[in-house]
């Protein structure tokens, strides 16, 4: 069995909404890309960019990795669909504080602009412990 990896994810309010896909349909899709090979049992931490969030405000488990993508109520922009997306559900509530911000994550050494980290256990933990409280 892999060891279970932890990413960080950056998601844009402006073009779909992860919290309203996450409330109402339990759960978020996720595009398949080059770089993002998950594996079920992987962890991502979301980051949303907009809505007045600017935070991580998700710790969410990879559940599939190959179903369609049925969240086309919760796009803000033309819907896209994809029949091999990635499938996510929260491990926790939304975090509601206002800690886990871009500043935070550079000073735990990642970078401010990426959209897409593997985060190393240290980074992994200091994360977890906003969520496990």
């Amino acid at each position: 069995m892999e060891p279970v990896r932890v990413f960080l994810l950056k998601g844009i309010e402006r073009m779909i909404d992860h919290v309203k896909s996450l409330e109402e349909l339990k759960c978020a899709y996720w595009k398949k890309a080059r770089n993002k090979k998950f594996q079920v049992g992987d962890i991502c931490f979301l980051y949303l960019s907009g809505k007045g969030h600017n935070q991580v405000r998700y710790c969410l488990e990879v559940v599939d990795t190959s179903c369609r993508r049925n969240d086309a109520g919760c796009w803000k922009r033309p819907f896209q669909p994809d029949s091999d997306c990635y499938k996510l559900v929260a491990l926790y509530p939304m975090y509601g504080g206002s800690e886990l911000s871009l500043d935070k994550l550079e000073s735990l050494g990642i970078n401010r602009y990426t959209q897409f980290s593997c985060l190393n256990d240290d980074q992994s933990r200091e994360l977890f412990s906003y969520f496990e409280k």
